[in-house]
């Protein structure tokens, strides 16, 4: 990767908190960002020891953290090349897989990001739209790899891209699953309600939640999606640690706070992929989301 001194470097600073789409510092995972050609950058990254949403009991890369470390390298490297703070992002996919490592619970990581950028495209000059592939590396290891595609657009195409945006009152969060259940400490964390009926649970959502709406969304973000499709899995299998070791997640359609969302999980038929499960989330019979994935092994 380069000179030692310079791997060093990418680690001194945070970007700038508005460059990732936060408001809160500790907040922002990106340290420093650096072209090596045309299409290829080098992101430094750095997570902390304890985070009172990520992290894992026996020093796992943590794949929600992995995702939103992606999810900030992409804006950062969209406003790098010229995109416009006042444009919207909509990220239509991404997956992530997360290699067997053990990260040293004394230190924060220092994560170098590797980036790859695919199919970009531009619209009148600007960049509207790419597909950015990631390798993620401690200590010159791979720790795990991703793949992120976003859509940039004004804030004129996307209201129209909206429309008319339904009204209703977000649902209740008087009903929720033990905050043991899905893996955290707190209930503030729990982003589902007690089961319906077999292996589905209704989409809680907290608008203050100070990790997923750190600054002001108009939709529920598709990070918290990937989070309530993992606890769903938790729920499903009574394994309150349980992690991905990959997922491939498809956003079909923005998640409204007004929406009554359904988590379902099923298993993928093993003939065709063993050990896979899909969890899907469905307003009025209406896929909004579809996440496929592996259960990373317990230790």
């Amino acid at each position: 990767m380069g000179d030692p001194m310079d791997e060093v470097a990418l680690f001194e600073a945070s970007v700038s908190r508005e460059l990732v789409h936060k408001r809160s510092v500790s907040e922002v995972f990106l340290t420093d960002f650096v072209q090596s050609s045309s299409r290829r950058f080098v992101a430094g990254a750095q997570w902390p020891r304890w985070h009172v949403f990520y992290g894992s009991h026996d020093g796992s890369p943590d794949s929600a953290l992995m995702a939103e470390t992606l999810r900030q390298a992409v804006i950062f490297l969209s406003h790098l090349c010229g995109v416009p703070l006042t444009h919207k992002f909509l990220m239509p996919h991404m997956s992530i897989s997360v290699e067997a490592a053990t990260l040293d619970p004394m230190v924060p990581a220092h994560v170098a990001v590797e980036l790859d950028v695919k199919d970009m495209k531009l619209s009148a000059g600007q960049l509207s739209a790419l597909t950015v592939v990631a390798r993620f590396l401690v200590d010159g290891g791979a720790i795990g790899e991703g793949v992120a595609a976003a859509r940039i657009v004004n804030p004129s195409t996307y209201e129209r891209f909206r429309g008319v945006v339904p009204t209703g009152a977000t649902a209740t969060r008087d009903d929720l699953l033990a905050c043991a259940d899905v893996g955290h400490s707190t209930q503030r964390n729990v982003m589902l309600g007690q089961s319906r009926r077999p292996l589905v649970w209704p989409l809680r959502v907290d608008p203050s939640h100070p990790i997923f709406f750190d600054h002001p969304l108009d939709h529920v973000p598709g990070m918290l999606l990937v989070e309530a499709a993992r606890q769903a899995v938790r729920a499903a299998y009574s394994r309150p640690d349980a992690d991905f070791a990959l997922f491939d997640a498809e956003f079909m359609k923005l998640v409204e706070f007004s929406y009554p969302v359904d988590v379902s999980v099923t298993q993928i038929e093993p003939k065709i992929a063993p050990s896979m499960i899909r969890v899907r989330l469905v307003h009025q019979d209406e896929p909004l989301m579809s996440l496929v994935a592996r259960v990373r092994d317990p230790r």
